[in-house]
């Protein structure tokens, strides 16, 4: 199942992106998910910036037990957050892209970007900081270095990887009769996801058009269901009878 994987990574980057007046952290709203694009400050501005990219990366799945099978499984995701900004520059037209101005700012400042993020996804109480909590768990916390040099322009960046407990797709299946429409195709916990997805946001589009495409799980309508027990002072014999529209 794939679907929670969806919902993870669009309730993290709306959560770190937050909205206008309310940007919970100095990246404010360059939250990108899953661009591939690597950061390049000297063709595209922003990226000067602090700038974070979410993605999801390794997935697994266990038996909820012994004794049952998946799906729906116990799920760990890793949620992996690249985070980057330029050190304050002067290049030959005396154009300045970034604002650390020396190695131990940049490092500080790629510090406190992290904190903003840890604490915005762990303690906030913000609706979608709050929705996270509620279908996520973080079960362990890796954090490593990376400096990139290209053309000249000196990058500081840190992987932030955050491995996930989440709630697998809880897919249902209904009556003829009663199938659902919008947003209700979608399974948990994508549903509760798409809506508070801000309308016309990137996610809320994402989603409109994944639920476009998903065709609900029908079953005939129950009519009728029949159980005779015989021999109950001995070994009891069942029978049952179910009739379908």
């Amino acid at each position: 199942m794939t679907l929670a994987r969806t919902a993870l990574r669009l309730c993290v980057a709306a959560c770190l992106k937050g909205s206008d007046g309310d940007r919970p952290t100095m990246a404010e709203g360059r939250v990108y998910d899953s661009r591939i694009a690597e950061l390049s400050p000297e063709s595209f501005c922003d990226d000067a910036k602090a700038t974070v990219i979410l993605m999801t990366d390794g997935d697994e799945g266990e038996a909820l037990s012994a004794q049952n099978g998946g799906p729906p499984f116990k799920r760990m995701i890793d949620v992996v957050v690249e985070m980057g900004m330029v050190m304050a520059l002067n290049d030959e037209d005396g154009y300045v892209v970034g604002y650390p101005d020396t190695d131990a700012r940049l490092e500080a400042s790629l510090d406190l970007l992290e904190f903003q993020i840890m604490r915005r996804l762990a303690y906030a109480p913000a609706p979608m900081s709050v929705l996270f909590r509620k279908f996520t768990r973080i079960r362990s916390h890796q954090n490593h270095r990376q400096v990139l040099d290209d053309s000249g322009v000196k990058i500081a960046c840190r992987i932030l990887t955050l491995t996930c407990e989440v709630n697998d797709d809880r897919v249902q299946v209904y009556q003829t009769d009663a199938l659902p429409t919008g947003f209700a195709v979608l399974p948990e916990p994508l549903r509760s996801v798409a809506l508070v997805l801000p309308d016309g946001s990137p996610g809320h589009d994402a989603c409109v058009a994944i639920a476009a495409g998903l065709a609900p799980l029908a079953a005939p309508g129950l009519l009728n269901f029949d159980v005779k027990v015989t021999n109950p002072n001995d070994a009891p014999d069942v029978e049952a009878l179910i009739d379908l529209s």
